[in-house]
């Protein structure tokens, strides 16, 4: 779960270059990286198993409060107009890209990721499992 959150600020600086651009240019750039699923695929699954075998759980847990307290600082900070940056985004890459997405929605989306794969792995039934 680790590794949504950390994907943010390498994310927000390709806001920085193609969210003040014509939506066109975002779009030719999200098709590009949608031709690079099957890589993004392999990274996105080795990328976090060989950091946890790297880091370790209290490692990992140090990183993730640090990630979040600096996450929380540069969402309060940021003006509506900045948030407001939209982008095309490679939608084969993940369930949670829409096809445009603003600062805000990068902001949301380690979230709601997390909160998926926390559902995948609720047992039917149990306090934390989903509602339908």
């Amino acid at each position: 779960m680790l590794f949504g959150f950390l994907l943010v600020r390498p994310l927000l600086v390709v806001f920085a270059c193609f969210g003040r651009l014509p939506l066109g240019a975002s779009r030719t750039f999200a098709r590009l990286l949608d031709a690079a699923t099957a890589p993004f695929d392999l990274v996105n699954y080795l990328g976090p198993v060989g950091g946890a075998r790297l880091c370790g759980r209290r490692r990992m847990a140090r990183l993730f409060d640090r990630v979040i307290a600096d996450l929380h600082r540069r969402v309060d900070a940021e003006s509506p107009a900045h948030l407001a940056l939209r982008m095309h985004y490679p939608c084969r890459w993940d369930p949670f890209f829409k096809d445009v997405m603003t600062v805000a929605d990068l902001y949301r989306y380690p979230a709601r990721h997390f909160s998926f794969h926390c559902g995948q792995l609720t047992l039917p039934g149990s306090p934390g499992a989903a509602r339908g």
